[in-house]
């Protein structure tokens, strides 16, 4: 087993496990959209970035094997402003019209703006509006 630590808690871990596995094993939220169990790693979206203690850069929590000793930190101002970042590019060309969308109230997206999003954008580019079924 491997003894890491997430947000100052410390957990025995599988070390065959990435980031992202141990935390959810542990009921540690850490946003993603691209991961999933049963695929391969694609590491694509970059929610799942955290703060690895002596890493110069924030980690792809989905792609980053846990290692005996690692700190991690997942909601660090360091990463919240990533994770604002991504979700500001995720959204240029999003309708936004998640009051009528079929996926409303159960979308990691519109959840993930909620809770990230800093309301306004930087980029002004026409929405992609695709006709409703």
């Amino acid at each position: 087993m491997a003894k890491i630590t997430i947000d100052g808690k410390e957990y025995d871990v599988d070390p065959k496990l990435t980031v992202l596995q141990a935390a959810i094993q542990q009921g540690i939220e850490i946003p993603h959209f691209c991961w999933h169990p049963k695929l391969s790693v694609s590491g694509n979206c970059r929610m799942c970035l955290v703060e690895i203690e002596k890493l110069p850069k924030l980690a792809i929590a989905c792609m980053t094997k846990v290692a005996d000793g690692m700190v991690v930190r997942t909601n660090s101002e360091r990463v919240i402003k990533a994770r604002q970042a991504v979700m500001e590019f995720l959204l240029i060309n999003h309708p936004l019209d998640c009051p009528i969308c079929d996926e409303a109230g159960e979308c990691k997206l519109q959840d993930y703006a909620y809770k990230y999003s800093v309301g306004y954008s930087r980029f002004e580019e026409d929405k992609i509006h695709k006709p409703k079924r």
